[in-house]
């Protein structure tokens, strides 16, 4: 009996693989711009996770970890583009001496990765330094490691670099981002760093991303690097929501933004009235610091806690103040919804019981059309992309089987609870599933 062979990325114009890949933020947006020569396969360690990409039809290796991987593998040495968004928190704590001493600890060993001239002399130092970050307590710091590895064995080993690096993370990663520019600047790569908020593209919340774009060019490491230029309203506490562009009075100074996307216009299907949202996030537990979001404005961050939020129809007394009455409170979002609130799709097929970690784990899709596009064509991304992605729906799956590789099977009918933690035994060496303990 033959089996069918291992997934691997097929030869294109803009081939990715994605490290710490979770449900799909950005291969989603490269399978919307696929008709452009983009295709995308996907390194991800988490089971419940990768059940949602096979059941959207996302492509993923059979291997889990990315530190068993590299560029010269077989699934993935066909790839011209290298994006991923590994787990940093272990250093990105703020006001945290942990934290700090862990930063440090990044740069100086990222350092050492840097400026080998050959495989060998990189080899001694990658184990030099694999060495110390698997002694250390906190096995996350050596996560963001693993994409510079990669882009050095890239251009040492299988002696093609990529073309073009994207990495993101919390905003606290930015340090790191700058470390790692500095470095891909000596390797040949025109790179730069900045926080994204996401409102800024059309997503329905508020929230901010540290992006690094590189573009292979040795003879112009120092050229700006085009990064996204806000198309909506950047949303803060008690402004005023813009008009839609072309209601706007001759003379008006936002003229070039869209309003920003609002909680009900994204959850317009199964939320008809008006609603405020009452968030933990950023409250440190204390309920006096609870924010509140208004339908007509960007959801708070969405994160892995999204079923704490709660959700009450919108009153509000005679001087304009809201009202919050127990009495008044709504079911709290779904999975769709909150998926919705991250720019997924509405049929996206999220699968099994830790779907909220999922979920505020990934990169907003919409976030990496404008991204991506920037970072492989130098140019906005075409409108009809966003059509797509709303409108996208997975294919219909086709009957299991006992000879499809694991990595490329069906999963089975969603449970889409949002409130259940996963039940993984142990924390991974390496993978995206990190993040689940570290968000």
């Amino acid at each position: 009996m033959t089996h069918p062979s291992p997934p691997s990325l097929p030869p294109a114009k803009f081939g990715i693989v994605d490290l710490f890949a979770g449900p799909g933020g950005l291969d989603i947006a490269a399978t919307i711009m696929k008709d452009e020569g983009v295709e995308s396969i996907g390194v991800e360690w988490d089971d419940a996770t990768r059940a949602t990409r096979a059941a959207a039809g996302l492509l993923t290796t059979e291997v889990k970890d990315v530190a068993a991987l590299g560029p010269c593998d077989p699934s993935v040495v066909e790839a011209t583009v290298l994006t991923g968004g590994p787990p940093c928190q272990s250093f990105s704590v703020a006001g945290s001496r942990k934290g700090h001493q862990a930063l440090d600890d990044v740069l100086r060993l990222a350092t050492r990765l840097a400026d080998h001239e050959d495989e060998a002399s990189f080899d001694v130092a990658w184990k030099e330094v694999k060495a110390e970050t698997d002694a250390m307590s906190d096995d996350r710091t050596g996560f963001v490691l693993q994409p510079l590895r990669w882009i050095m064995e890239a251009k040492l080993k299988r002696r093609r670099p990529y073309e073009v690096i994207v990495l993101e993370q919390v905003p606290t990663v930015l340090p790191v981002w700058n470390h790692f520019v500095d470095i891909l600047r000596r390797t040949g790569y025109a790179a730069e760093a900045h926080v994204l908020h996401t409102e800024d593209f059309g997503v329905p919340q508020a929230r901010r991303r540290a992006v690094l774009i590189a573009q292979f060019d040795p003879e112009n490491v120092r050229r700006k690097v085009r990064f996204p230029e806000a198309t909506h309203q950047r949303y803060r506490k008690g402004a005023e929501r813009l008009p839609p562009r072309g209601d706007h009075d001759e003379g008006f100074l936002f003229d070039d933004v869209e309003p920003w996307v609002s909680m009900g216009d994204a959850l317009r299907a199964t939320r008809t009235t008006d609603f405020v949202m009452v968030s933990n996030y950023g409250s440190g537990g204390d309920p006096k610091n609870r924010g509140r979001r208004e339908s007509e404005e960007p959801a708070p961050t969405i994160t892995g806690k999204v079923r704490r939020n709660r959700l009450y129809h919108l009153r509000k007394d005679a001087a304009g103040e809201i009202v919050i009455r127990l009495e008044d409170e709504l079911e709290r979002l779904s999975a769709q919804e909150a998926g919705l609130l991250q720019s997924f799709p509405a049929a996206y097929p999220w699968r099994s019981t830790d779907v909220a970690q999922q979920i505020g784990n990934a990169i907003p899709p919409r976030l990496s059309l404008h991204i991506l596009s920037m970072a492989l064509f130098r140019e906005p991304p075409q409108e009809k992309w966003f059509t797509l992605l709303k409108e996208w729906r997975p294919e219909e799956e086709p009957l299991l089987s006992a000879d499809m590789p694991v990595a490329v099977r069906r999963s089975a009918p969603p449970q889409t609870s949002l409130s259940a933690p996963s039940s993984a035994s142990g924390r991974p060496r390496t993978g995206v599933s990190a993040k689940s303990w570290a968000k």
